[in-house]
């Protein structure tokens, strides 16, 4: 008995789960269509609850502006299970950074893109939604940098370091870097490779370009 009753509350859950989903997406899906249409300005919160048929209450259920649906703001996020996994994972009983840092890394992105079902259509029009609205711009840095910021976090604590460390500093500003580099291959072009393969491919390419010391004093330029 009691094992049916999990089953049913398991469920329960996967259908509650799909059922925000659905909502969420055509949220998005609307409040780009109009902003696409009329300018980010050019409607509002109650007209665009109307379109999907939800209440603003709801629709501040899953936003907490306008601005943030068209972004489709937050995006899927970590679980607090992937961040222990993450954290967990360091090794600061050698000097350095842990050994499977950048591997740990690319597994989050990878997690995390996969997480966000966006088409290349989506992706299109939202990056030209972005280009036409500098509010939506502004935006987009701000949750960028933000975004940033709690990876920072999370490296630090894997790490033993503060998050101001110019360690994890440069580590999340370089990995950013090829993260964005993966993500526009992929949805730029029509027959990409999975965006796992493109990341790996690129981090491979900076570890080449990294592997050999650096003296900026050796007038040979071998050092």
């Amino acid at each position: 008995m009691h094992s049916v009753s999990e089953s049913a509350i398991s469920i329960d859950e996967g259908a509650r789960t799909r059922r925000m989903q659905r909502t969420r997406a055509a949220l998005v899906e609307h409040a780009r269509t109009l902003t696409a249409r009329r300018g980010l300005a050019g409607f509002t919160v109650e007209e665009l609850c109307e379109h999907v048929g939800v209440s603003r209450r709801t629709f501040f259920n899953y936003f907490a502006s306008k601005e943030d649906a068209v972004l489709g703001n937050p995006p899927a996020a970590l679980t607090p299970e992937d961040r222990d996994e993450f954290v967990a994972g360091g090794d600061r009983t050698g000097p350095g950074s842990s050994p499977a840092l950048l591997r740990g890394i690319a597994r989050l992105a990878v997690a995390l893109f996969e997480r966000n079902d966006f088409t290349r259509e989506q992706h299109r029009l939202r990056c030209e939604i972005v280009r036409s609205e500098p509010q939506l711009l502004a935006r987009m840095m701000s949750l960028g940098e933000s975004h940033q910021q709690d990876f920072a976090e999370l490296i630090a604590a894997r790490e033993g370091l503060s998050a101001d460390d110019p360690f994890v500093r440069v580590t999340v500003r370089f990995v950013a870097g090829l993260i964005h580099d993966a993500v526009d291959e992929f949805f730029r072009t029509p027959d990409s490779p999975p965006f796992r393969d493109l990341l790996e491919r690129d981090i491979g390419c900076a570890q080449r370009l990294l592997e050999h010391p650096l003296d900026l004093d050796d007038p040979t330029g071998i050092r």
